[in-house]
């Protein structure tokens, strides 16, 4: 290390450890860690494989993620991907990738979505042993389940009429009361008169038991990979496109009262260039952050060097959100709208590092770098991206393989991080 930044680290190592002192003597209880890494073992073991970035309550006490790890949880021996929640609070981690009677998965989970307080995370599985199938299904075949922590059941919501699987591409988000699960399936044969292979988005009721198709039910060829619900599950926001060409669009629908808008396009009003991807809803269904690469949704000159956007869907107004300064690049990823709206985590990429991920409050139009490494800057060992708000809108979900984020990360694998915005 260069003599100066070695003084200068060992300087500030000093001024924390005073400040800290100082506190101490005075009562206070220590801060939380600005960046707490989540994929560890109930006591602090790292994870010997992959995890990834966690899903937040909005409470703010539970993240859901998935993993690789077999050293997580005592008798994790399945050998497949799983999903975990842990308890922000105590620490405490569960499994919940398990059947109603506590078996594990036959094969690979991943999380999608968690309800308000936590209690219900719906999982999308290859696993053929969380239901009983009336006949084997393929092993790739993909279905939504929901896993209520408080019962331990495990339940299917992904029906078809004739008790198949759904063939679910993976996309799925919950409304806060756990009632509705929004998700991306392939179209049964019964419903459309035909094989389609591209998926498209069902909500299911979970009280009722009913599933509703949302998507392009006037165009059954049309398909749909990305979508987000609104918190009471109301709005459903998803993109679609024509497989054959044509182009595709960024829509919102209203299930209360059938109608839906589309939501990439131009300042007067026109279907835009190309089509918007990724949407994310805040919890009103007000505002839409989406992915778009193209310079004609906002005026000439407003929006430079940037693939991320929010739409306020009640004044029909959008906006871009360019980074603060000069010397990187946009990153083409789905960005994600806070709750209440004002916050947008997005990536961006400095001129020598990776990928990074900052919070524009849309307010006050400022950024602040949420993926702040050890040493105060950007990291620089592998980027990293963003995957939900939690607790008020004050905490962030994150996930990288840098080794920069938190100290005593040394697998050298992909984790999942909180970090802890105000």
């Amino acid at each position: 290390m260069h003599k100066s930044k070695r003084l200068t680290v060992l300087t500030a190592v000093c001024v924390a450890a005073a400040t800290a002192l100082t506190a101490t003597q005075a009562g206070a209880a220590p801060q939380a860690p600005a960046i707490e890494r989540v994929t560890v073992s109930g006591t602090g073991e790292q994870g010997t494989s992959d995890a990834a970035g966690p899903y937040l309550s909005a409470n703010g006490r539970y993240a859901a993620f998935g993993s690789n790890a077999p050293n997580l949880v005592p008798g994790d021996t399945n050998g497949v991907e799983d999903t975990f929640v842990r308890d922000l609070r105590t620490g405490k981690l569960e499994r919940i990738s398990v059947a109603t009677d506590g078996t594990q998965a036959d094969s690979g989970t991943d999380p999608a979505a968690v309800s308000a307080d936590g209690r219900y995370v719906v999982l999308v599985s290859t696993a053929g042993n969380l239901k009983d199938w009336p006949a084997p299904k393929e092993y790739w075949a993909r279905d939504i389940y929901v896993h209520d922590r408080v019962t331990g059941r495990t339940e299917w919501v992904s029906t078809t009429p004739d008790s198949g699987s759904a063939y679910a591409h993976g996309d799925a988000a919950v409304s806060d009361d756990g009632r509705y699960v929004a998700f991306n399936a392939r179209p049964n044969r019964v419903e459309t008169g035909e094989t389609v292979i591209h998926p498209v988005v069902y909500v299911t009721d979970r009280r009722t038991g009913t599933v509703e198709r949302v998507t392009n039910r006037d165009h059954p060829s049309r398909g749909s990979y990305h979508l987000d619900m609104s918190a009471d599950g109301r709005y459903v926001a998803y993109d679609r496109f024509e497989p054959r060409g044509g182009g595709g669009s960024l829509m919102v629908h209203d299930r209360r009262t059938g109608t839906e808008e589309q939501a990439d396009v131009t300042p007067q009003g026109k279907p835009a260039q190309r089509n918007g991807l990724d949407p994310s809803l805040s919890a009103d269904g007000r505002h839409l952050a989406f992915t778009y690469v193209g310079d004609d949704l906002v005026p000439d000159g407003a929006a430079v060097n940037t693939s991320s956007y929010v739409r306020d869907l009640r004044t029909d107004t959008t906006r871009g959100i360019v980074h603060d300064g000069s010397g990187g690049s946009a990153v083409i990823a789905g960005p994600e709208i806070s709750r209440n709206g004002r916050y947008v985590a997005y990536g961006f990429r400095p001129s020598q590092g990776q990928d990074n991920i900052h919070v524009r409050d849309l307010r006050t139009g400022t950024s602040t770098l949420a993926s702040a490494s050890l040493a105060g800057g950007p990291v620089t060992d592998d980027s990293v991206y963003a995957t939900s708000f939690g607790g008020g809108d004050k905490l962030l979900g994150l996930g990288s393989s840098s080794a920069q984020l938190v100290a005593g990360d040394t697998n050298g694998l992909g984790d999942g991080f909180v970090r802890r915005l105000r």
